[in-house]
């Protein structure tokens, strides 16, 4: 088919893109080519800004694509040009995301039938985008997938931590420093490699018994905070000191590194991909986090987006105070040294 990308630069894009190439697709990626491609050989692009609606619209019903995958589609208004931009069109795929489910999930584990609770904006725009196409879907308007992926990691995308997406990490970890963790480090949570989750979209476009149906898109199993940071670790040819702390006293000393952990990692993320392995038998996750980190800390080395570590002692100076009160007390920190 003739299929459209509305993104297809960014990490998730990357690994969907050449994966409907493997497919034998036609691709074309629409964006404002302001983000470097990586993108193989084959690839048509066309520069544009979605948020220019009328001409976005006009320009999509114009080409008369096939089908469409919408990686940057965030609220209510965006999905809305997507239905009218690609009205007629046969197979229509959304990405939204796991954090619609909220933060404390209401099932062990969760799956597509539990109840949506965002807790973040991100999380209740991408679930009012889907309200539209849902709503789209049952009007013969659009014949809709929608895709949720998990913490997806690449070349091309930011490398996250139990707390946060800051980068300065990598860095203390190549310095020898430790590095926070909650709970131990032992909560469980998801990921999955980004070319791993493209071929779900690729799989997924055309197929008949996915047009009208809700994915949750990661890789199988469940894995802790510490795993994943000693795999990152590893993949870098260092090893990691995880300290332990509790996620009360991180948010509130520091409040501007600990997103992700007041948003969704203080809890166990654990989700059912039962229904897509089901109905896309294609997706069988193969790529190990500690064989393909070089290649993204190579990506974020070349790019200059490893922050040095020591242009802020924050987190120096609160495991400094965590030992300091275990001292006080007599009693042994936990840390995986």
């Amino acid at each position: 088919m003739r299929v459209v990308v509305i993104g297809g630069t960014g990490n998730i894009s990357t690994g969907v893109v050449k994966a409907l190439l493997r497919y034998s697709h036609e691709v074309t990626v629409f964006n404002r080519g302001r983000r470097r491609s990586r993108l193989p050989e084959g690839v048509l692009y066309l520069q544009g800004d979605r948020k220019d609606r009328a001409a976005f619209e006009e320009r999509m019903q114009t080409e008369r694509f096939d089908a469409a995958i919408d990686m940057i589609c965030f609220n209510v208004e965006d999905a809305e040009s997507d239905v009218r931009a690609f009205r007629g069109m046969k197979h229509f795929i959304q990405t939204s995301t796991v954090a619609t489910f909220g933060g404390p999930l209401s099932d062990a584990p969760t799956d597509e039938s539990s109840p949506l609770r965002p807790v973040t904006d991100y999380g209740r725009n991408k679930m009012a985008a889907e309200t539209v196409f849902a709503d789209a879907h049952k009007r013969g308007d659009l014949p809709v997938t929608i895709l949720k992926p998990g913490l997806t990691w690449g070349p091309g995308g930011s490398i996250a931590r139990q707390l946060s997406f800051d980068r300065r990490w990598l860095d203390r970890v190549r310095r020898g420093k430790p590095i926070l963790v909650t709970h131990g480090g032992d909560l469980f949570y998801i990921w999955c490699h980004s070319d791993d989750a493209g071929v779900a979209y690729a799989a997924a476009l055309g197929r008949a018994a996915c047009i009208g149906e809700t994915y949750i898109l990661t890789t199988p199993g469940y894995r802790t905070w510490r795993q994943y940071h000693e795999g990152v670790a590893a993949g870098m040819g260092c090893k990691v000191e995880l300290v332990d702390a509790p996620a009360e006293l991180l948010l509130k000393v520091w409040p501007q590194n600990t997103g992700l952990l007041a948003s969704e990692a203080r809890w166990n993320r654990l989700f059912s991909v039962a229904k897509l392995q089901r109905d896309i038998p294609e997706f069988r996750p193969t790529i190990k986090l500690e064989e393909g980190m070089a290649a993204c800390v190579a990506w974020l080395d070349h790019e200059g987006l490893i922050e040095d570590s020591r242009t802020d002692d924050t987190e120096d100076r609160i495991i400094a105070g965590i030992a300091r009160l275990y001292r006080e007390l007599g009693v042994q920190g936990e840390s995986s040294a």
